[in-house]
């Protein structure tokens, strides 16, 4: 027992002495907690946590060879469980306005911890503790300007291992300055080659990408049906509305309304409806079935027909938002941070409260095969679409109060048509090619139809107008179609595999009903594509130069990495750098093998002298001569080995096996073992 104990025991860390090393872990931290206050910004407690770190750092190297009070100990351990407190009722209640509780927590668990920096490892802690929030900075930063931070925060790491290890060999810290400038603006030439040559594969997260943590609040009565507002943004934050309504929009702004780190644009769908009378959308079926806040992919429809594969979405909520799930669909699994989630007949997603800013939530979603050959494909409408929505089945195919003369327009458009899809992009084009997209229109008259005014008065119109006059036509002609609300793209950026989405992307589309693919999107908004199916883009990571692999699936370390778009740079230079490292040295070494035969006796001598640093606690430095190595390290025994070394160096003298059998058993049996 005693023998276990001693190996799961961890070695003892030496007391840390540097006040350099000590600098680039504060260093470190003050570059973490600069990312929070550019693109969290958060103010309060970082500036707080700089002011406590910066006061811990300098009571930890002053009482650094003192022992540790117990009563010091108890206190600091109180605050880790106060700041523990504070995130946990942040994060559910929002006791202190609910801005970034994890990142705060973070702060405050390094400035607490920094007057109790002792030892080297207690340091290296504080620096992890310090990614971690950079990490979290890093889900909240969604331009280029973020690399440099990272590269601050790398730099921190290097010199303090640089630094702690040359005072622990009594060296003052220098730097072959020319030397370490081309090997980093070599390796960042090549991470960033190698980013752009290497297409950004899909990612199946193992676990939910997320950071936010669960807000408690549970659902109180049934789903209300809350519309995306098409409308404005204004009045109830929540935007709860019950229907879609033609008759009149105001004007959206640029704001943005959520983030989305995915690695392809897609339509990012919230609600369906599918009554339409009085000129407004409703949806009629109410029902829905109770869902933990993790859905895997078990308890949702199987994959798509010749689906292309799968790709993840990230979205970060930016202002409050309806209690609905946009994302891309259809969707394999999908994690939000509440207490559950409900989803509608309609195939939707909502959570008990609005999104509120801050909010993250991660989607897996399927790319269906949605091709101009496949869909002309398809059989006809089936009975069994019937199965599928028992007693409201009909809806689909109900035109309401469509006019004469817009069910003429519409088997005129049609023709001769046998396939679903060539009709259904028939009407699409029809209406993309001769009507005009403006949201600058007055209110539709009293008293007249909102798809007449827009089909044969005005013909110009939004996006609502627009898809209501396309599912209206084609369920005139007997093809199911459904009204959706949710976000178009928003900007897309290929290169950091992000999308801004903003309040004038609020968007609404058709989806139609095809026998071997359910509801597939169709846009007959102009200016847009008609088959407004999911695809990854065809370029490089960042020129433009071949498809990406929506195949190729991968981990939950990779995904992190992908989703940080023009971060992996990073990484990518640092292994880049490091393999030109080990090649460097690996040639040098066969040349220097190769360049002249070893005399014998040196290799083991030399081995010797290896084993002999180690056994007395500290290896020579690059800069020491064997001599002045062995005057810092008093030894009968290195004081011969030196000799032994220096003769053989510089006079070709190398022992004989015997002088050598001799100095090896002088050396302890902990090391003689290995000689």
């Amino acid at each position: 027992m005693a023998a276990l104990t001693r190996r799961l025991r961890l070695p003892s860390s030496p007391i840390e002495n540097s006040v350099e090393a000590r600098a680039f872990v504060f260093s470190a931290f003050a570059v973490a907690v600069l990312a929070i206050v550019l693109y969290g910004q958060d103010y309060v407690l970082p500036v707080l946590g700089i002011a406590g770190a910066a006061a811990g750092h300098v009571i930890s190297y002053r009482e650094r060879d003192r022992k540790r009070g117990f009563w010091r100990q108890v206190f600091l351990a109180v605050l880790v469980f106060g700041a523990l407190f504070y995130l946990i009722a942040d994060s559910s209640l929002a006791l202190f306005g609910g801005v970034l509780p994890q990142a705060n927590f973070a702060v405050l668990l390094v400035a607490i911890t920094s007057f109790d920096l002792k030892t080297r490892r207690n340091c290296y802690s504080s620096l992890w503790i310090s990614l971690a929030i950079v990490y979290l900075a890093a889900v909240y930063a969604w331009d280029y300007e973020f690399g440099l931070l990272l590269a601050l925060w790398a730099l921190c790491l290097g010199g303090f291992w640089a630094s702690s290890h040359l005072r622990r060999m009594n060296l003052q810290m220098r730097f072959p300055a020319r030397a370490i400038a081309v090997a980093g603006v070599a390796a960042l030439i090549a991470g960033v080659a190698l980013f752009v040559a290497t297409p950004q594969p899909s990612g199946v997260p193992i676990s939910p990408l997320i950071v936010s943590l669960p807000n408690f609040t549970s659902f109180r009565g049934d789903i209300e049906s809350a519309a995306l507002p098409l409308v404005q943004l204004t009045g109830d934050p929540s935007g709860a509305n019950g229907s879609v309504d033609l008759h009149f929009r105001g004007r959206l702004g640029d704001t943005p309304v959520m983030y989305v780190r995915t690695g392809a644009p897609a339509y990012w769908r919230g609600l369906a409806f599918d009554r339409y009378a009085d000129g407004a959308w409703t949806a009629s079926i109410h029902g829905y079935r109770e869902m933990q806040p993790y859905v895997p992919p078990r308890f949702l429809p199987p994959a798509p027909k010749d689906n292309l594969g799968t790709f993840v979405q990230t979205f970060r909520v930016l202002r409050p938002m309806p209690a609905v799930i946009n994302a891309a669909y259809p969707i394999e699994s999908l994690y939000a941070p509440v207490a559950a989630l409900r989803e509608d007949a309609y195939g939707t997603f909502h959570t008990p409260d609005q999104l509120r800013p801050g909010q993250t939530y991660s989607v897996v979603s399927y790319v269906p095969n949605l091709t101009q050959a496949v869909l002309q494909a398809e059989p006809p409408l089936d009975p069994a679409f019937l199965d599928l929505y028992p007693g409201h089945a009909a809806l689909y195919t109900d035109a309401g109060r469509l006019s004469p003369r817009a069910r003429t327009v519409a088997v005129h458009v049609a023709g001769s048509n046998s396939s679903e899809y060539d009709r259904v992009m028939a009407l699409t084009g029809y209406l993309q090619h001769n009507f005009r997209y403006t949201l600058d229109l007055p209110r539709v008259p009293t008293g007249v139809d909102p798809v007449d005014w827009f089909l044969f008065d005005v013909k110009t119109g939004y996006c609502e107008q627009f898809a209501t006059a396309l599912a209206l036509m084609l369920r005139s002609l007997d093809i199911p179609a459904r009204l959706v609300t949710g976000y178009a793209t928003g900007d897309y950026d290929a290169v950091l595999n992000q999308a801004v989405v903003r309040e004038r992307d609020a968007h609404a589309w058709v989806e139609v009903w095809f026998p071997n693919h359910g509801w597939v999107p169709v846009d007959p908004t102009p200016g847009v594509s008609p088959l407004a199916a999911t695809t990854f883009p065809s370029h490089w990571a960042a020129g433009g130069l071949a498809r990406l692999l929506p195949h190729l699936t991968i981990g939950a370390p990779a995904a992190g990495l992908g989703s940080l778009g023009a971060l992996a740079v990073v990484p990518a230079a640092v292994a880049v750098g490091l393999a030109v490292v080990l090649a460097y040295a690996w040639v040098r070494r066969r040349r220097w093998h190769s360049g002249a035969k070893a005399q014998p006796g040196e290799s083991e001598l030399l081995r010797l002298y290896e084993r002999l640093q180690r056994r007395l606690g500290r290896r020579r430095a690059p800069p020491e001569t064997p001599l002045e190595y062995q005057k810092t390290m008093p030894s009968a025994l290195l004081e011969e080995v030196t000799r032994a070394v220096n003769e053989g160096a510089y006079a070709g003298r190398w022992p004989d096996p015997a002088r050598l059998r001799k100095l090896a058993l002088r050396v302890p049996a902990k090391s003689r073992r290995r000689l």
